[in-house]
Parts: C-alpha cells; sequence; structure tokens
C-alpha cells in the first residue's frame, strides 16, 4: 500500500513538473538561432568582415543592434561610393564641385575616404565611438534635426541619409536635418530605406 502511495505521489509529481515546464516561455527554433549568431558575434568583433574588414575593405567598429546598426557589405558600399564620386565630380573633373553629408551612414564615409581621401565629408552619427575620425565626426541625434554646427548649414552638394528607424516620425526627421544640410540649388540626395536595392538619387 505504502509502494503504491509513492508511486502515485512520484506520477503526480512529474505530471505538476511537465505543467510547470509548459508555463516556461520558450524562444521559437528561428528566434534561438538568431540570438546565437548575434551573442558569437559580439564574441568575436575582429571577425565582423560583412563590413569589408577583410582585404580591400575597411575597418568599423561593431554593430551595435541596440542602435540598429548594420553595416554594408563591401559590394554595397563601393557601389554606393561610386555614386558619389560621380556626384561630386561633375563630367569627370578632377576636382570635387562640393562636399557630402553621410547620416547615419559610416561605412559609406569610411569606404568613400578609403577610396578618395581628398573628397571632403562629414559623418553625422549617434553613436560616439565614430569620434575616432575627428573633424569628420558631427554627434547627431535624429530627434534634435536642427541641432548642428551653423557652418554646415547648406553646405552640402550631396547629402546621403541612411534612417535608423523606418517610422514615419524618424523619416520626417531625417527629412528636415537633409533640408538643412543641403545646398539650396543644384543638390544631390540618396536616400537609403531599408534595402540597399531602393536606395534613390533625387536632384533638390
Amino acid at each position: 500500500m505504502a509502494a503504491s502511495g509513492v508511486g502515485d505521489e512520484r506520477v503526480s509529481g512529474e505530471v505538476r513538473g511537465e505543467e510547470e515546464d509548459d508555463d516556461v516561455p520558450q524562444l521559437s527554433a528561428a528566434a534561438m538561432e538568431a540570438l546565437r549568431e548575434f551573442l558569437a558575434e559580439q564574441q568575436r568583433p575582429e571577425e565582423q568582415d560583412e563590413a569589408g574588414g577583410g582585404e580591400g575593405g575597411v575597418e568599423l567598429v561593431p554593430e551595435d543592434w541596440r542602435l540598429s546598426q548594420f553595416w554594408y557589405d563591401e559590394r554595397t558600399a563601393r557601389a554606393l561610393v561610386e555614386e558619389v564620386v560621380r556626384l561630386v565630380y561633375p563630367s569627370g573633373s578632377g576636382s570635387a564641385a562640393g562636399a557630402v553629408a553621410c547620416i547615419a551612414c559610416p561605412t559609406l564615409y569610411a569606404y568613400l575616404k578609403k577610396t578618395d581621401p581628398g573628397v571632403p565629408a562629414q559623418l553625422l552619427e549617434y553613436d560616439e565611438r565614430f569620434g575616432q575620425y575627428g573633424g569628420d565626426f558631427t554627434f547627431y541625434d535624429y530627434n534634435r534635426p536642427e541641432d548642428l554646427p551653423p557652418a554646415m548649414k547648406h553646405a552640402y552638394r550631396v547629402v546621403v541619409a541612411d534612417p535608423p528607424y523606418l517610422s514615419k516620425e524618424c523619416l520626417e526627421k531625417v527629412a528636415k536635418t537633409v533640408s538643412f544640410l543641403a545646398q539650396p540649388e543644384g543638390s544631390f540626395l540618396l536616400l537609403l530605406t531599408g534595402n540597399w536595392g531602393s536606395w534613390q538619387c533625387s536632384v533638390k
């Protein structure tokens, strides 16, 4: 009789344990895999070659997903640089016709300066780790779209913007920054939205 009671208690305990386990939240297999990849990348920042860290590429600080940072691969960065250079040097002239403002696109800035160190370019970024670029870096918070040095107003022939978020609010505020930076006449805007294939060039 006692043995039967012990058995019933053990079975009852197993059932309760299973019920309790069912209440524990669990990530899907896809979410678990994404988390594993993220943690692995955080532990191996020196291996982050997606920004081109290999031969012919550039070195960037590790991506911080909390800041919605996703660096371009080398092919994308070089395609964008080619377009920017074409706009900065009209008709293949040897001297730059104006400066370039890179809003939240440090990969483009880094590849642009590696391709043509002489092109005047300014990186506007929230991440102060890019202060390593010295005078080419300006702290930028899209929530304060025009909180920038007065000397930057209407100073840029080419403005490239890669808004960190695709929300309406973010896009509207970045648009104010673009208007602040761009020359009133003869300037160009390259807007990158989520997928590099959707970047556009327009005359202001």
